[in-house]
């Protein structure tokens, strides 16, 4: 908690759904917060997520993933950026 509230930036890496498939992206948080309004980027195995004022703002998008598929799989608005560009992973040697 006092890292993540004395940082500068705070990024998350984390699964975009649950093992059951509901969203973890949310318009209000049910857990108690121990760090509110630090989080400035988040990165999903989906998207790279930018938190903003005005909500979640898409920078980059899963390859062949629909921006329509990725708000069905999130549980607040998706906002997209105007460059938003395809996600890929990175190749392996």
């Amino acid at each position: 908690m006092d890292l993540a509230v004395g940082a500068k930036t705070v990024w998350v890496t984390m699964a975009h759904t649950t093992r059951e498939g509901e969203a973890r992206l949310v318009e209000r948080c049910s857990y108690p917060l121990t760090a509110m309004g630090v989080v400035k980027r988040i990165y999903t195995d989906l998207a790279v997520v930018e938190v903003t004022p005005d909500g979640f703002l898409v920078r980059e998008i899963l390859d062949g993933l629909s921006r329509d598929e990725l708000q069905a799989k999130t549980g607040a608005p998706l906002a997209f950026a105007e460059d938003c560009g395809a996600l890929t992973a990175p190749k392996l040697d």
